[in-house]
């Protein structure tokens, strides 16, 4: 007993003339596993003992709201932690670190409570509550991350934060009147730490003490979701979601405006939307970019596209296509449609009700051609006997545009005319097979080219290369969103009831493989600057 005692007193000596170190529990890319660290940062520090927090208890918290203790294991310089289940999931914990006291000041009894998020965990799931006398909690606003410290249930003012940046440099953000730190600037893993302290006294050990200080930390992944990001960076995509998975065809792998057959891309691929930690590799098919999916009956649909019939090294020779196929998650096979009644690239392609929808684009006829530009729109009605496609005539000729679904309208927002981009947005109405004009897209001409959209909650959502996501509302257009990563020619998806996922697409000359997810703020809600 004298021995342990002894060993206390100098564990506590120890951490009073040290450097500050704090536990972390810090997740894999996989989030099957986790390291607890004690350290100034989120590498293990070999100069100080693990067992100095041997004695934390963890617990994993799932999707669910289920609570599940863990056991650790102690390695070298860090507890290894197996993290059972997946999708998104929060781990948290407490380790008393016992009774100290500096010079003639107030003893203090020592707390760290660590915690960390696994993927993309709801907001409702974020927040441990009455487990952790104070916690570090991530608040996602219009694609942005804040901080917020609760204790106690309520929100702390005035706190500084300690921030450990993904490259690891560090900064300090102060919370405001709601508790809240300025937005996370960047994507990765960013680590935290603050300091709470309780006016408590107490007893421990036979040593007494006159407040707590707690000092609650946090790991979190900002930007990154806990949505892997594409196995290839790339633009002019096909996606969709379907069946619980989000679905990528093909598109552009390579340098901007630079074409070949080794550029465009024939892969297939899909990841579970639900905590997917990786991509499922699917039978592919021709060559083929600026073209999307489409979902119907828990199927995926392609129809049309360009692809280069160029080798690398030699002038480009782009075609555009009217192959139209069906995927079967079921069976894991493709299906021949009636191809288009004409090649067609660079149009959009939707589902309403039993029918797919081709809109816009034009027809690349190969090298020193001239490239036409289509003027009807068209309908295949899958439940047909024979379905064949029937051509509605366009009010516009457009190509990189974007549609979105509402009922029976397709909404044609922005895109490239034959004299420029244009923030047009046109609504063809199935039942009537007739078309209106809608309010024009917010911002610039140049802004609504390649666009990306889709329909959440039964109104239209856009995301355009500018940044911001816009919400249309009856007739007006309100900003609801941000996106971290701006970008052209990706693929906007619905992620539930009140998020999107922005997928690939360009930007500054280079193509993206990040995969993000953006809430939506509600009506009047404050939608975060833009960077």
């Amino acid at each position: 007993m004298t021995r342990l005692l002894l060993t206390a007193a100098a564990t506590l000596a120890a951490a009073l003339t040290a450097p500050a170190h704090f536990a972390f529990v810090v997740p894999d890319k996989s989030g099957a596993k986790a390291a607890v660290v004690f350290s100034e940062d989120l590498e293990s520090d070999p100069d100080v003992p693990i067992a100095r927090v041997a004695g934390l208890k963890l617990t994993l918290r799932d999707a669910a709201g289920k609570d599940t203790p863990l056991e650790h294991k102690a390695e070298k310089q860090s507890l290894a932690v197996t993290l059972p289940g997946d999708g998104p999931r929060v781990v948290f914990g407490t380790v008393v670190f016992g009774v100290l006291q500096k010079g003639d000041a107030k003893p203090f009894l020592l707390a760290y409570h660590p915690k960390a998020l696994v993927g993309a965990v709801p907001a409702d799931r974020a927040t441990v509550g009455d487990k952790l006398p104070a916690e570090l909690v991530p608040v996602a606003e219009a694609g942005k991350v804040r901080l917020k410290l609760v204790a106690g249930g309520q929100p702390v003012a005035g706190a500084e934060v300690n921030l450990i940046e993904p490259d690891g440099d560090k900064t300090k953000l102060k919370t405001g009147a709601d508790g809240l730190t300025a937005a996370l600037d960047g994507t990765g893993q960013f680590g935290a730490w603050v300091r709470y302290t309780e006016v408590k006294a107490g007893e421990l050990g036979g040593k007494k003490y006159e407040e707590v200080r707690h000092y609650p930390t946090l790991v979190v992944s900002v930007g990154e979701t806990g949505l892997p990001p594409l196995p290839k960076a790339v633009s002019s995509l096909g996606a969709i979601t379907c069946d619980g998975h989000l679905y990528v065809y093909g598109g552009h792998g390579g340098k901007t405006h630079h074409y070949d057959t080794s550029i465009v891309l024939d892969t297939f691929q899909r990841v579970k939307l639900d905590g997917g930690t990786a991509w499922e590799k699917l039978p592919g098919g021709p060559r083929v970019q600026g073209m999307n999916l489409a979902a119907h009956g828990g199927k995926v649909y392609r129809a049309g596209g360009m692809q280069p019939r160029n080798a690398p090294g030699t002038p480009t020779d782009n075609v555009s296509i009217a192959d139209a196929e069906v995927f079967d998650p079921a069976s894991g096979r493709w299906a021949k449609l009636p191809p288009l009644p004409a090649p067609r690239s660079s149009h959009d392609l939707v589902a309403v009700g039993d029918r797919l929808v081709a809109v816009g684009g034009w027809e690349m006829k190969g090298k020193g051609t001239r490239t036409a530009w289509h003027d009807t729109a068209l309908v295949l009605d899958l439940a047909a006997k024979e379905p064949k496609w029937e051509a509605i005539p366009q009010p516009f000729q457009r190509r990189a545009l974007a549609a979105a679904v509402v009922g029976s309208k397709v909404y044609v927002v922005g895109g490239m005319t034959p004299d420029g981009p244009n923030r047009r947005v046109d609504v063809l109405d199935l039942e009537t097979k007739q078309w209106s004009r809608g309010p024009d897209l917010p911002g610039t001409d140049r802004g609504a080219f390649a666009p990306a959209a889709c329909a959440v909650g039964g109104k239209v959502v856009v995301n355009t290369g500018a940044g911001p996501l816009y919400r249309l509302n009856g007739d007006t257009w309100e900003q609801v969103g941000q996106a971290a990563r701006k970008r052209i020619v990706g693929r906007l998806l619905p992620h539930g009831p009140d998020a999107v996922v922005l997928v690939g697409g360009a930007a500054g000359g280079e193509n993206v493989a990040a995969v993000e997810v953006i809430r939506l703020a509600e009506v009047g809600e404050k939608v975060a600057a833009d960077r």
